[in-house]
């Protein structure tokens, strides 16, 4: 490789702008690929996949060997928030930190894995670096139902957890809920369908239906945590709407059977109003780790101290395909997508040395 220090592999990757709105992903999918290329690898491969909208997402997979153990991090950031002092396309280090866009989440993970490559070549691993993670996921999906996910057992996914395994977290379900009718002046108010109130009484049953399940899922994961995020419709005090819309998200626990949960919710809100119309747009399961002694043998004292995670991953994407999967990379998801995102020196090092040792 031209360089191998993950301090400057890191710097470089963060010049390459990679979030949904002003990125390109596929140019650093292949400036990756040609760094993969100078390791040996037995195959190659540069992918674009479509998103249901806008420009295509792109990964690039290096396979050594007939790989068992996949290692994942994403190379989409977020798009740089208003906040930033500092260019968030240019490394700035400061009292043992980077700063820079994506330097935690997940730029630093690909630096550490690219230095670990340049002085121990693996056997039997695929290197997935994937797009789209911070939006719809396609790419993730994609790959687990590709000929590349064949044979594979075991998979890291790297996100910031302090170089802590992540063995657990929730799902993340968000649907929307339409209703409509014929509108009209406010003074037929008494006899004409009103579909601002037909969702406000679904908001008010999903809200009761979190609470009844309150206690519900394993320790640390109480609850469905549902959220009624918004409710519009209607244009003035004087009209009667001809349409309203409710968006809810809720995050069942590890161990929920999301699929069964869709139903009875949607179940219940057509008891309210037969003619609603559910439409779900997010339906990530939740995730846990089934074998980690598996993993104490592969990442050692890292293993020993398993966590907990509060946010979703796309480990949950493999493990729905049969992949044992733990959670890990430097940094902290408390400095991930804000302004002044940093990861630690030191744990860039720590990271590099991990991943060394394991392949």
């Amino acid at each position: 490789m031209h360089t191998t220090n993950v301090v400057d592999i890191l710097s470089e990757l963060i010049s390459f702008r990679t979030d949904l709105g002003g990125g390109n992903e596929r140019a650093l999918a292949d400036h990756l690929a040609a760094l993969l290329r100078e390791r040996g690898p037995d195959e190659i491969t540069v992918c674009d996949v479509p998103r249901s909208e806008g420009k295509a997402a792109s990964y690039v997979y290096a396979r050594f060997g007939s790989p068992k153990l996949l290692i994942n991090a994403h190379l989409d950031t977020v798009a740089p928030s208003a906040g930033w002092t500092s260019d968030p396309f240019t490394a700035r280090i400061e009292d043992d930190r980077l700063y820079a866009l994506g330097a935690a989440d997940t730029k630093g993970a690909l630096a550490a894995i690219l230095a670990a490559l340049a002085d121990k070549t693996p056997k039997d691993i695929g290197i997935l670096l994937s797009g789209d993670e911070e939006y719809s996921g396609v790419v993730m999906r994609a790959f687990a139902k590709s000929p590349h996910r064949e044979g594979i057992m075991h998979a890291i996914v790297c996100e910031p957890t302090n170089l802590c395994i992540g063995t657990r977290h929730r799902g993340l379900i968000a649907f929307e809920v339409d209703a409509t009718g014929p509108g009209g002046h406010s003074s037929r108010a008494d006899v004409t369908p009103a579909p601002v109130v037909v969702l406000a009484r679904i908001a008010v049953a999903l809200d009761d239906w979190a609470k009844r399940h309150a206690s519900l899922g394993p320790a640390g994961f109480p609850g469905m945590c549902v959220n009624v995020a918004r409710l519009e419709g209607g244009a003035a005090f004087n009209v009667i709407p001809t349409h309203a819309r409710l968006l809810v998200s809720l995050r069942p626990p590890p161990g929920t059977d999301t699929a069964a949960i869709c139903i009875e919710l949607e179940t219940l809100m057509r008891g309210i109003e037969p003619l609603a119309r559910v439409t779900f747009i997010r339906n990530n399961a939740p995730f846990a780790t089934r074998d980690l002694a598996t993993f104490t043998r592969m990442l050692g004292e890292h293993a020993r101290r398993p966590i907990d995670l509060g946010f979703w991953t796309e480990a949950a994407v493999l493990a729905n395909q049969g992949i044992d999967v733990v959670v890990l990379g430097p940094g902290n998801i408390a400095q991930a997508h804000g302004p002044g995102e940093w990861v630690s020196l030191g744990e860039l090092h720590q990271a590099r040395d991990l991943f060394r040792s394991l392949f």
